[in-house]
């Protein structure tokens, strides 16, 4: 008997589904990276979430010394009137993702702890650096604290959230942060986090994740470091930074099957020493990138509001 894979590799209910329409919205040959992009932007309606009631979306932008930051505001129907805001910043590897093919994750999170999300759509290597793209995201963090009484919401209830390459970003603003003395953040989110840019890692080797591969890893460091080359960023990976003090509490939200599981268990111990708190959870049965799930399984939905639950404490006014 030939089994599936979902029974192969145990995967939750409805992620099978995800997976073969995550692999839809890249379908046909990609003759370039910008073609791949523009391709899952016009396909993202393959992995939409429904809008919840009353909830409501707008776009803007961060100005910057040179050129904008579109962000994509969400506000729950239930939020307070001083909300507590999270600055979402999405995956894809640090060359892919968008505001739009993210959508699913930022609006299932917005309802999920009732706070304002804003999505931001930092500038993606190759055509940024790695130096360019995190001050170009500490730039939308610092303007969404500026701008906490048009967005209606709390200035002291500030969180940061990422996915995948979005939790390797999110993780070096509370870095800066603490170094500039910048805005308060009341919590960082970590789902499924990048932490390392290593190749050699032996967890890739041994992790069975059908969406993030080995190839795309190796791709993602590569492109990663050549960029790096070009303006060198003086802040290593977060798995590599000296002092991690003094940082917000962290929640780690991991996935079973993903072969960065091993580098987020290990970011968060380090974190852990060094005096930070510090909350993580491993969701049975899950791939890398399941929160984008939302629509297709009712596991990602039930991890979704369970992540709302454990967010409540640090939103709170």
């Amino acid at each position: 008997m030939v089994l599936s894979m979902a029974e192969e590799l145990k995967l939750a209910d409805g992620i099978s589904e995800y997976i073969t329409a995550f692999r839809s919205t890249n379908a046909g040959e990609t003759v370039s990276m910008n073609g791949g992009r523009l391709r899952s932007d016009l396909n993202a309606s393959a992995l939409a979430y429904p809008c919840p009631e009353g909830m409501t979306i707008n776009n803007s932008f961060v100005p910057r010394d040179v050129g904008e930051t579109a962000v994509r505001i969400y506000r729950p129907a239930y939020a307070t009137k001083l909300s507590a805001a999270i600055v979402y910043f999405h995956g894809g590897g640090f060359t892919q993702g968008s505001i739009e093919t993210f959508e699913p994750l930022a609006m299932a999170l917005s309802e999920a702890s009732g706070a304002t999300v804003i999505s931001v759509h930092y500038s993606r290597l190759p055509q940024a650096t790695p130096r360019a793209m995190i001050e170009e995201s500490y730039t939308a963090l610092c303007w969404v604290a500026e701008m906490a009484e048009p967005l209606s919401i709390n200035p002291a209830r500030i969180a940061v959230a990422g996915d995948s390459a979005g939790a390797f970003i999110a993780t070096l603003l509370t870095v800066l942060a603490r170094d500039r003395e910048g805005p308060k953040i009341a919590c960082q989110l970590l789902c499924y986090g990048v932490f390392d840019i290593d190749e050699t890692r032996s967890y890739y080797d041994t992790a069975r994740d059908p969406v993030l591969v080995r190839p795309i890893i190796e791709a993602m460091v590569k492109t990663y470091r050549s960029c790096d080359a070009r303006d060198p960023f003086n802040y290593r990976a977060p798995l590599h930074i000296d002092d991690l003090s003094a940082l917000p509490p962290a929640i780690f939200i991991e996935a079973e099957h993903d072969p960065v599981l091993e580098e987020g268990l290990e970011y968060a111990e380090r974190l852990r020493t060094a005096g930070n708190q510090v909350n993580t959870h491993i969701a049975p049965g899950m791939i890398h990138g399941f929160l984008r799930a939302v629509r297709f399984s009712q596991p990602a939905r039930d991890e979704m509001r369970h992540l709302g639950t454990i967010l409540q404490p640090y939103l709170q006014s």
